[in-house]
């Protein structure tokens, strides 16, 4: 297999790939960004990833030259090109802002750097989908609502990293964020949800959490297959008190919860039967693409 990465219209080997240390993605964390994953060549929920890119760029004040459709054909190309046609793959997408006219003084006529990476997808251990994982409270404390920023996968990604080695050290899988006052917002790289008396309940986007591609899958599959669903705003206490809880992104699709910090959750009965439609109805659109 090879490995390239598409930088502004050019492939690169991986040990040539660099973007300058001038660039505003580099110096400051200015830029936003996609992981998205393909079975056997077959982007999924490429043009949900690609709406979200592109709201974000509007909304961040970027002016890409290049359109949905380019990153759509330079990615396909990539794929093949990288030999991955017929096997799953992980993409990232990232867009910088280039240069600043000043020190923070946005450019907005300046050139967006646009990099596209694709190589083998590793997937997670078949025993965190049977026996389900750890999750843990970061030590991060954020507000409910009022910060848009969490909106956007931004490449200012450090508080998301913090809380995810704070799950390393605890010999936990993932990280929560709560409020000071233990309102549940989100993993540290994933969406929660939980279940309750048959009911599926996931923090609003009203919050101040990602909306997330693979969120919005699960909350269609429950709309579709006649899954009871409310997004609400969660506390700490209501996951302890659960039946089920799953965590989403588009890498580890949907992942059963066993344990939140030191509680085990139902009696450690991972996963729960609702978990367990939707992970089967995912499977089914995945696997239909």
């Amino acid at each position: 297999m090879r490995n390239y990465i598409f930088i502004n219209g050019k492939h690169f080997s991986l040990n040539k790939a660099s973007i300058s240390v001038t660039d505003t993605g580099f110096l400051y964390g200015d830029g936003v960004f996609e992981t998205i994953r393909s079975y056997r060549g077959n982007i999924f929920a490429f043009d949900k990833h690609l709406e979200r890119l592109f709201t974000s760029l509007k909304s961040l004040k970027h002016n890409p030259n290049f359109t949905p459709s380019f990153i759509k054909s330079e990615t396909s190309k990539l794929i093949k090109f990288n030999g991955l046609l017929n096997k799953d793959a992980y993409i990232k997408i990232i867009v910088t802002r280039g240069e600043y006219i000043d020190r923070f003084k946005f450019n907005f006529w300046g050139k967006s750097n646009l990099v596209i990476m694709v190589k083998d997808f590793h997937p997670y251990p078949e025993s965190y989908y049977e026996n389900g994982i750890k999750i843990v409270s970061s030590s991060i404390k954020r507000s409910a609502v009022g910060n848009e920023l969490y909106r956007y996968k931004l490449l200012n990604y450090f508080e998301n990293i913090y809380a995810k080695n704070e799950a390393y050290i605890n010999d936990a899988q993932e990280a929560v964020f709560l409020t000071a006052d233990k309102i549940v917002l989100e993993g540290a790289t994933s969406n929660i949800f939980f279940v309750k008396n048959s009911r599926v309940y996931t923090s609003p986007v009203t919050q101040n959490i990602l909306p997330g591609i693979t969120r919005e899958i699960v909350m269609e599959i429950c709309r579709d297959n006649k899954i009871r669903f409310s997004e609400k705003r969660l506390s700490y206490f209501n996951l302890l008190e659960a039946d089920e809880i799953f965590m989403t992104n588009s890498l580890m699709e949907i992942m059963p919860v066993r344990q939140v910090d030191a509680y085990i959750i139902a009696n450690g009965s991972v996963p729960g039967e609702i978990t367990k439609k939707i992970m089967k109805f995912y499977k089914k659109i995945t696997s239909g693409i």
